[in-house]
């Protein structure tokens, strides 16, 4: 995977892989990023389009905190060429039935050290424009080893049986790469819910069957009781005066109060100029986020030009797409204060409206937001089988909000700290 996790396993490695000897026949270790997307970041990518380069929408995270020494330090790293940016978007909820919004101060701007009972800072960060998929590239820039393969599904693993290498097979069972270790920086191949998408057993499941090892099937059984808590995502873009209306707002990032929709969870807008000047046209964009509640019940539906669709062959129901569009735009629209989300066409077809540069588009957001316990770190690294877990799904060292951003940038350079280290030792 080439989200943030991934990501900062790949660097990590790299940093600590041994220079190969003067020999000419030597070999510099090489580390191959599969991630089923145009590009990295995973939760934290930016969605684009080519028909308006200036657009850039976080559909996923708008930003991420940073609690920790070690996160603020790898971050610091990655300077002077870092492509990371101070978020200096207003943060709060907003009251669904009034349209009125409170804005957060004490509760996301300092947080409680448990383990020594002071109160700790939180960095808020974003990329560079403000796109969050700009910091998982800045992990692997300038990385000559690291060869990131985008829009690559692995769909099965299956171990070779003359020297016990990794090989990465399509759908086809074509052999796509061969690996010594597996770092898995997402649960998807892993987990169940892989079978309700894709069809099929689990990649790993599959693996681990046909080369058992009681530790990498303790950790399968306890991912396997891993829970997520999926969101539907509808995002669009606006320009001129239709923009300045939902940039007046005063908000960037809303939650909505659990109790005060059934449909809606946050409310997310970015936007600035179409370019360097003062008086070029204004431009934002608007992300909604769904409740796990509506998420559950429209199961199935990912979006057409989702990931899991395009490149995964996850079978969408565009029908019902657009009804579910057009059901949380309804919800926008019934905010006091929110700015008109009806089609001037009347057409009853969200994506036809003419109000929006781009969108409405719907994305499923399935197997982000985990919750529940995570992965234990005595069980996320598994050298009998070569393989590593990371991500937000597994436990980290670090006293950092199991789910965040921080901790998959933190489980993954454990991840390849730990298989360095490995190596070191034998």
């Amino acid at each position: 995977g080439g989200g943030v996790a991934g990501c900062a396993a790949a660097r990590r490695l790299a940093e600590l892989a041994p220079s190969p000897p003067s020999s000419s026949s030597s070999v510099a270790p090489r580390i191959a990023l599969y991630e089923m997307g145009r590009g990295p970041g995973g939760r934290a990518s930016t969605r684009k389009t080519r028909s308006a380069p200036h657009i850039h929408i976080n559909h996923g995270a708008p930003y991420a905190d940073v609690r920790s020494s070690t996160g603020r330090s790898i971050l610091s790293s990655l300077r002077p060429t870092c492509l990371v940016a101070p978020y200096v978007g207003v943060r709060g909820s907003l009251d669904l039935s009034t349209g009125a919004f409170s804005r957060d101060y004490d509760v996301d701007d300092c947080c409680c050290n448990e383990k020594e009972g002071t109160s700790a800072s939180v960095d808020y960060v974003t990329g560079a424009n403000g796109e969050m998929s700009q910091i998982a590239s800045s992990l692997i820039a300038n990385t000559p080893s690291i060869e990131p393969k985008y829009k690559t599904m692995v769909r099965h693993l299956t171990r070779s049986t003359s020297n016990g290498e990794w090989e990465l097979r399509d759908k086809s069972k074509q052999i796509i790469g061969v690996a010594d270790w597996l770092i898995v920086a997402g649960s998807s191949v892993a987990h169940p819910r892989w079978s309700n998408i894709f069809g099929g057993d689990p990649p790993l499941v599959e693996a681990e069957r046909d080369h058992p090892d009681s530790k990498l099937r303790e950790s399968l059984d306890a991912i396997a009781m891993q829970e997520v808590s999926p969101r539907m995502a509808v995002f669009f873009s606006c320009s001129g005066s239709v923009a300045r209306q939902w940039l007046s707002l005063g908000f960037n990032v809303a939650n909505v109060d659990d109790q005060s929709s059934s449909i809606l969870s946050k409310i997310m807008i970015h936007g600035g100029r179409k370019g360097d000047n003062d008086d070029d046209e204004e431009w934002c964009s608007i992300v909604v986020h769904s409740t796990e509640e509506f998420a559950i019940r429209n199961s199935g539906v990912y979006g057409a030009s989702s990931t899991a669709a395009r490149v995964g062959g996850a079978a969408t129901d565009a029908s019902m797409e657009n009804s579910l569009v057009e059901e949380m735009m309804a919800a926008l629209g019934e905010v006091p204060g929110i700015p008109s989300t009806s089609s001037n066409n009347n057409s009853g077809d969200c994506s036809s409206s003419n109000i929006f540069n781009y969108g409405p588009a719907l994305h499923r957001w399935g197997n982000a937001f985990p919750k529940g316990e995570p992965l234990r770190e005595d069980i996320a690294f598994v050298p009998s089988s070569r393989i590593a877990f990371c991500g937000d799904y597994v436990a980290s060292p670090e006293r950092v909000r199991f789910g965040s951003f921080e901790s998959a940038l933190l489980s993954g350079t454990f991840a390849g700290e730990k298989i360095s280290k490995y190596y070191n030792e034998s």
